[in-house]
């Protein structure tokens, strides 16, 4: 369970002792009640964010949106012990009121902190198990990354492709994952990508410019001049012109990198409010020319820097628009999200990709760049494979040959990079809907059509839910219903864009299209409804019809279905207008097994004006098996 509201959380005036720590801050601010109000919400409902005696929970931010919501996040300890996995939100509606807990946590921490292993068992273990070519000082904690508590410990290791956290068990030496310190956007190029641009940088004393951005809390790009680690010396030049097109060039790959983690900082700052990754006006740095035919690019866990490597050749570097809009919002998933964002492992580290690839794919539509056009293509201009192909699809993933379409039960199984291909199915289709799109034609997974609701309110969407619901340990599920929640927050629950994210979700298999919370919603916009009484004819087709009497230009409508039949894919649903075009709401499919159809189908108009008789036409086109229309809406 995840949100938990009120009317389903036990309140509880009494229990377990538990400690709160705030941090200090001015009082009689928004946060400050905001924060007061959630520690209060804590004491009265200590089951919604599953306490245990000995639990220690540490404010890490508070967040009040412009309606007046307020969001607080905790992280959690138990019997002085960091709980990974144990963080939760807070939620408060404008007037304060409790209004649930975002938690990734099952159930109560209950695990004996005397660990069987000692730390230079978990250390040895890890070095062995691992291959580890160095490992450090190993600290005792409670790993919960699966929803429940165990003893463990964790080290830094150093491993052949780079640095790890190793976690240990503690109760016996076995290494339970190592998660990479560095998230990475593999690929490859053969050239300068976003042309001739406008730099920020800074002039010294001495007439020397600098590749130090002060308009961006001082984000500098700077050349590890391809050593793996160590001294990184910030770019210089005596007349503020950068570059020369040549990827074998040192400067060409730092205007890369310095105009694309600037117009990403731009992005989040005018699109999203945000302040630079840490959303406080700190710059970055960005290191260039890491290491020698380095073919990657990475957000540094440990260190907080943008690397980037050169390539095949050292001449091909991986510095295109959307890879550094894509690794610095790795940055800001770990500064949102304690301690390192949504865990990069299963399910959560899908979402975690997924977050990168949809606001590096927005930085690139925000930089309007004529040389690197903006699409949902992920590292197209590197050309990793040789043949002109990108990385990843987020129209159709399952174009790369190894990315998910659809989600199922042991997606999270495939690596971070391929299922994320849920996630970004679902961005794209809740951004620009099904069927052949300006970016490429996208097919959903159970046969529905979907009219977007556009990238700028699908990644507001998105963007509200990592800020303010979604958690470390992530799932698919969880990100519907945050979303959702999210939406209901920014737009309004169960209107038009709530239901097109439900809609989104259930295309990827997620959930239903039609949410059971907005059956009992008044419906404000209802042109007709009716409640038919007749059976459907086994096979055959049946019509229902109604006059509607009002005019005007329709761009979409939407058809509201609820039909009982033990086998929904008996059945194909259209929609036939006044003039006797017919629009198709479903196909047949004899694959699919599941009973009834409870959906509300978009369909593009294209700015008619039709009043007269429209007519639904349901046809059972399999014999055996009857059912009835429960009822149907026509909506605009």
């Amino acid at each position: 369970m995840r949100r938990i509201p009120l009317a389903l959380a036990a309140v509880l005036l009494c229990g377990s002792a538990v400690a709160l720590s705030v941090p200090a801050q001015a009082a009689g601010t928004p946060e400050d009640t905001a924060i007061a109000r959630a520690l209060d919400a804590i004491k009265r409902n200590p089951e919604a964010v599953r306490t245990a005696d000995g639990d220690r929970y540490e404010v890490w931010k508070a967040n009040v949106t412009e309606t007046g919501a307020a969001h607080v996040r905790f992280t959690r300890l138990f019997k002085g012990l960091p709980v990974t996995g144990g963080d939760f939100v807070v939620h408060l509606t404008p007037d304060g009121s409790f209004d649930g807990v975002s938690v990734s946590l099952e159930k109560p921490v209950a695990v004996d902190t005397t660990p069987k292993v000692t730390a230079e068992e978990a250390a040895a273990a890890a070095k062995e198990q691992l291959k580890a070519r160095e490992v450090g000082e190993p600290q005792l904690l409670v790993d919960a990354a699966g929803g429940t508590g165990r003893l463990a410990w964790q080290l830094p290791v150093t491993l052949a492709d780079g640095l790890a956290a190793a976690t240990v068990d503690a109760t016996e030496p076995r290494v339970l994952r190592a998660l990479p310190d560095e998230h990475t956007a593999t690929g490859t190029g053969h050239s300068v990508y976003s042309g001739t641009v406008s730099l920020s940088t800074s002039q010294s004393a001495l007439l020397t410019y600098r590749t130090i951005d002060p308009l961006r809390g001082n984000s500098r790009t700077c050349d590890l001049n391809h050593a793996w680690s160590g001294t990184c010396s910030t770019f210089t030049d005596f007349n503020n012109v950068w570059g020369d097109g040549n990827p074998l060039t040192p400067q060409t790959a730092a205007v890369d990198v310095h105009y694309g983690a600037a117009n990403a900082w731009d992005y989040f700052k005018y699109r999203h409010g945000r302040n630079g990754i840490f959303d406080n006006g700190t710059g970055v740095e960005s290191r260039v020319h890491r290491g020698t035919e380095w073919v990657n690019a990475s957000w540094s866990l440990s260190q907080k820097v943008m690397q980037y490597g050169d390539g095949v050749d050292d001449a091909n570097p991986l510095v295109a628009l959307d890879v550094v809009g894509h690794e610095m919002s790795h940055g800001v998933n770990q500064a949102e999200i304690p301690p390192d964002g949504m865990i990069y492992s299963g399910e959560s580290g899908g979402l975690n990709e997924t977050t990168s690839d949809i606001f590096g794919t927005m930085a690139e539509f925000y930089a309007a760049n004529g040389n690197d056009p903006a699409d949902y293509l992920i590292g197209e201009e590197l050309d990793l494979f040789g043949n002109g192909t990108p990385l990843r699809y987020m129209n159709q993933p399952s174009l790369d040959g190894a990315s998910a379409d659809c989600y199922y039960n042991g997606v999270g199984n495939l690596g971070v990079h391929y299922s994320s291909g849920v996630g970004n199915h679902f961005f794209f289709l809740l951004a620009e809907g099904s069927g052949n799109t300006p970016y490429g034609s996208s097919t959903t997974c159970n046969n529905s059509s979907l009219v977007g609701i556009g990238r700028t309110k699908a990644a507001k969407i998105w963007y509200h839910a990592l800020r303010h619901y979604f958690t470390a340990g992530e799932t698919f599920k969880n990100a519907r219903s945050d979303t959702l929640a999210a939406t209901a927050e920014l737009y309004g629950k169960c209107g038009t864009t709530y239901r097109s994210v439900a809609r989104a979700w259930a295309a990827v298999g997620i959930g239903s299209a039609l949410p059971i919370e907005c059956l009992i919603i008044p419906v404000w916009d209802l042109v007709w409804e009716e409640w038919p009484r007749n059976p459907i004819p086994d096979p055959g087709p049946y019509k229902w019809l109604h006059k509607i009497q009002e005019k005007g230009t329709l761009e979409t409508v939407e058809v509201g279905v609820q039909i009982t039949h033990p086998r929904r894919g008996d059945l194909r649903i259209s929609l036939v207008s006044p003039a006797g075009k017919e629009y198709l709401l479903k196909a047949e499919n004899r694959e699919d097994r599941e009973a009834d159809v409870t959906e509300v189908f978009p369909v593009r108009l294209g700015g008619v004006a039709e009043p007269g008789e429209w007519t639904l036409i349901v046809e059972d086109v399999v014999k055996g098996e009857s059912g009835h229309v429960r009822g149907w809406s026509l909506l605009y």
